[in-house]
């Protein structure tokens, strides 16, 4: 089994509903880093700011370490359908361009706006002290970043025990005498067009990494491969988790394992 080291609600009840002027410099964290080891994802988290008004701010990369995730949470009603801004991420060596997806998460009241960059951008925050957060129409964001090389590490080292739990890795693989198999395609309909891209005449196409329990249920979707229109991206992790279902991965008795599947491209386009 994968250790859980740590088990805490992550960009749950994080700030109030009042908003934040942007600050002069970094924001400063109210505690130590909290790396959770869970079983479909790894994720380091903290909060900043004063105690009395905190802003979560999570790290999250994918399960095969190609990309990551930047999660800022802050507790007030987001939107009712997710919205895409145009933002950036600044490690101190210049902005990196960033699609920022804006939602609520209803369940824990919590307004999120995900940046997604890929693993070597990221390796920019070996070095850096801060990070610089841009959206367009929202206020920036800077957080301070310390530790940095301890927490990639971990990062790294709760990724490899990720692929490993999942058969993903080349000891899992061998494990694996029939792969899993589905067809996700067919489990879309024209109503599922995310309401922003539709708004936008935005199309794209993009291909998932998925986790298959020894069930066949989609365990989690990551993106693999972006569209460049995280709306789209979204709604096809939220269609395939909701609906796909798959026969499981075998190993050499007979019995089902878990198993990774990457998808073929998903095409959105409009008619």
């Amino acid at each position: 089994m994968i250790a859980r080291f740590v088990c805490v609600p992550i960009l749950t009840g994080l700030i109030s509903s009042t908003a934040t002027a942007a600050p002069v410099g970094p924001l400063k964290a109210t505690e130590p880093w909290r790396l959770d080891y869970a079983a479909t994802q790894c994720t380091a988290a903290r909060e900043y700011g004063e105690s009395a008004d905190p802003i979560g701010f999570a790290i999250r990369p994918a399960p095969n370490g190609s990309s990551y995730e930047l999660l800022v949470g802050r507790k007030r009603k987001g939107p009712g359908f997710a919205e895409e801004l145009e933002g950036s991420v600044d490690f101190g060596t210049g902005p990196i361009k960033a699609w920022v997806l804006h939602y609520g998460a209803k369940k824990s009241k919590v307004a999120v706006h995900q940046f997604r960059i890929d693993a070597s951008a990221m390796a920019q925050a070996r070095n850096a002290s801060a990070i610089a957060l841009h959206m367009k129409g929202g206020p920036d964001l800077m957080f301070e970043l310390n530790s940095m090389p301890a927490l990639l590490k971990g990062l790294d080292e709760c990724t490899e025990n990720l692929r490993h739990y999942w058969n993903s890795d080349p000891a899992g693989a061998s494990r694996i005498a029939t792969f899993a198999k589905g067809d996700v395609r067919s489990v879309f309909s024209s109503t599922d067009y995310p309401w922003e891209a539709l708004t936008r005449h935005q199309q794209g196409t993009v291909q998932f990494l998925l986790l298959i329990d020894e069930k066949g249920q989609v365990a989690a979707c990551h993106v693999l491969s972006a569209s460049g229109v995280p709306a789209l991206d979204a709604m096809g992790c939220q269609v395939i988790q909701t609906r796909a279902r798959f026969k499981p991965a075998l190993d050499s008795a007979g019995k089902p394992i878990r198993s990774s599947y990457v998808t073929p491209p998903v095409m959105w386009r409009m008619m």
